[in-house]
Parts: C-alpha cells; sequence; structure tokens
C-alpha cells in the first residue's frame, strides 16, 4: 500500500511526521490521499478552526489541515466525525450544520450537504448512500443521496443519536440524549426504513462497536441531573453492555467508572479482530475481552484521553489528547498490550481517527 506522497507537495506546504519514523521512502503507487488515517480535529467552538488531519500508513507521515490547504478556505466550526463512502469522503461539521463532501484522492471538494441542524455522524450504506444522525432533542437519522448531495429521506429515532452500527438487515442508531435523557438503540429495518424496535439499554448511550460474533457492544456514560447552577445532583451508573443482533436484547451488562466522573466514559473502540474491548475513562483507557465475566480494576493506559480507535488491520491504539481544545492537540499510538510507540502533534481537539485501507 504505497502512495505518492510528492503529490501532495502540490497542495500541502508543512509536512510533519512521527517522532520515532526514520523509514526510507521509496517511489510509490498515485493514490493521493484514498487510503490513509484521517484525524478528526474539532477546532475551538466559535472560531472556525476545524480540520482534518492525514497519516499515511506506510510511512507514519502526517499532514494536517489538508481540506484548507488543499480549497483554501477554513473547514468549519467544530468538525465532529468523518467517513468513506466509495471514492467520497464526508466530513460532519456540527456546529456550522452541514456535511463537506471531498473526492478522496484529492481532498478537493465536491459540494457541500446541508438541511441538517445538529449532525453527528455518517455511515456509507452503499449504492451511494449514506446515513447521517443528526438532532439534539427528538433526533432524526437522514439518508444522503451522494449523487446530487442532497437529503433524500430521515427517519425519525430517539433524542441525540450518535453512532450507528450497519448489520446485513439493520441499522442500529446509540440515543445519547442529547440535551435531554435517552436509554435506547433504535433498531431500523433497511429495506422499510422504520424503527422496528427501540432496545432498552443504559442511560445516555453514546458509543457502538460490533464483536467478532455479529453482536453490538454499547457504551452508556450514564445520566447527570444539575440545578440552575450546574451543580449535579444526581448520578446513575456509567455501563457497558452487549446486545445480542439474534434476540435485539442486552445479553450482559457491566457497571464501569465511578461515581463523579461525569462527562465519562466517552470512547469505545474494538480491537483483536472483535475480541477485545478499549474504553476511554476518567482515569485511562481500559480493555477487556468480549468474554470476560468481570471489568478490569485499573486502567490498561492511565492518562486523560479525549479520544480512542484502533487501526482494524494492525490493532494498533490511537489515543487522542485535546490539550485544553485550544492549540495543537496530540496524538499518541500504543500497541494492543498498552506500550507507547510515537507520538505527533494534530490540530485542535482531535477526538477521533477513521481508517481506510486497501
Amino acid at each position: 500500500m504505497k502512495r505518492n506522497l510528492l503529490i501532495l507537495l502540490t497542495f500541502i506546504s508543512i509536512i510533519t511526521m512521527f517522532i520515532s519514523c526514520n523509514k526510507t521512502k521509496t517511489e510509490p503507487e498515485d493514490t493521493g490521499f484514498l487510503y490513509g488515517a484521517y484525524v478528526v480535529n474539532e477546532g475551538s467552538f466559535n472560531n472556525n478552526n476545524g480540520s482534518i488531519s492525514y497519516i499515511d500508513l506506510d510511512s507514519s507521515y502526517i499532514i494536517n489541515n489538508i481540506f484548507s490547504s488543499v480549497n483554501r478556505r477554513e473547514l468549519g466550526d467544530i468538525v465532529q466525525s468523518f467517513c468513506v463512502a466509495g471514492d467520497k469522503g464526508l466530513i460532519v461539521v456540527n456546529h456550522s450544520a452541514k456535511v463537506e463532501v471531498v473526492d478522496m484522492k484529492t481532498f478537493v471538494s465536491l459540494g457541500t450537504i446541508t438541511g441538517c441542524d445538529y449532525p453527528r455522524y455518517a455511515l456509507g450504506a452503499g449504492n451511494n448512500e449514506v446515513f447521517l444522525t443528526n438532532g439534539s432533542f427528538a433526533g432524526k437519522v437522514y439518508v444522503l443521496d451522494l449523487s446530487s448531495l442532497s437529503i433524500t429521506d430521515s427517519i425519525t429515532v430517539g433524542y441525540g443519536p450518535e453512532t450507528m452500527v450497519l448489520t446485513s438487515d439493520n441499522l442500529y442508531v446509540a440515543n445519547s440524549g442529547g440535551w435531554s435523557h435517552d436509554s435506547t438503540v433504535s433498531v431500523i429495518d433497511l429495506i422499510t426504513r422504520k424503527v422496528v424496535k427501540n432496545i432498552i439499554t443504559g442511560d445516555n448511550p453514546v458509543d457502538m462497536d460490533k464483536d467478532a460474533n455479529g453482536d453490538i457492544w454499547v457504551l452508556c456514560k450514564g445520566n447527570v441531573v444539575y440545578d440552575q447552577n450546574w451543580v449535579p445532583l444526581s448520578e446513575t451508573d456509567s455501563k457497558l453492555e452487549k446486545i445480542s443482533t439474534n434476540s435485539q436484547e442486552v445479553a450482559k451488562s457491566f457497571i464501569i467508572g465511578q461515581k463523579g466522573d461525569y462527562f465519562n466514559p466517552i470512547r469505545l473502540a474494538i480491537g483483536d479482530h472483535g475480541r477485545t474491548l478499549y474504553f476511554v475513562e476518567h482515569d485511562g483507557i481500559y480493555n477487556m475481552s468480549i468474554d470476560a465475566q468481570d471489568v478490569p480494576a485499573t486502567p490498561l493506559i492511565p492518562g486523560k484521553f479525549y479520544g480512542l480507535d484502533i487501526d482494524p488491520a494492525t490493532g494498533i491504539l490511537y489515543a487522542l489528547d485535546a490539550k485544553g481544545f485550544s492549540s495543537s492537540g496530540l496524538l499518541m499510538r500504543y500497541t494492543p498490550d498498552g506500550s507507547l510507540m510515537d507520538s505527533v502533534q494534530t490540530g485542535i481537539a482531535p477526538n477521533g481517527v477513521y481508517f481506510n485501507e486497501q
């Protein structure tokens, strides 16, 4: 999977590199930005400085601000997420209420999809279609058509829909509660485009992943009730739960975290080809087998992290530190057993990494 980074120099003026990388480059195949890892940098609120960073997985070179460097304009305010659908990339820009669509080889903008007031996460569904979660209170899942760059359908789900998981028959949607409260995962039939079930989960499910058995794990951050001065009045347990895709019911439930961690847990990822779960808590990154009977007592990687994703091909952990949300963040790579490999500066407030590999 060799790629010609020299072509990228026509668009990019600054290239940085992972600290520990000293690899020699040879003449690679020309695929531009099409394959690699893409770091989602939220930017600082109201400053219009969200961005995407590109990492070449062969050489570990990282190139920051690729959208603005290529298109000569800023991407927008609070870049929430990124996904690839065929040869197109979709950059979900939350506070700017839009989805930027780019050509994956060049990262040139192909247009902007609007009509979504609070977009969160996108997921390709084939046939030039993409699902997009939208909403803080009563939420929607929009169906996007990439040929016309438009919204063609909408499906009402729960409050604050966030991440989605696709199976052969259904789309599972985590209803995080948004600015309110929810404790459901909506199941949408892919043929009828209707919600066929709302599965009761722990409070405020925020992230999901599919395991090696085809079951879905849900990270529920719990619900905190505040008074008018933002003093916490009550808090429910955070949970990690398994939904059986056969029964469409919660088959396992673990209490995680501790009282008083409030905005945690925040991220869930799965490695070891779908057999090991990793999640971010207030004191670090924890890991556990999908067959475990108990939650680990201590983190695999201690620290404060804002995001976590795992390269599905190598199992390498990409952990993210927002560093105050006003200057460059930090991406750290760890082996599956928690050993630090290297680190690199990113854009402002990195929250996740998307992988697109040959």
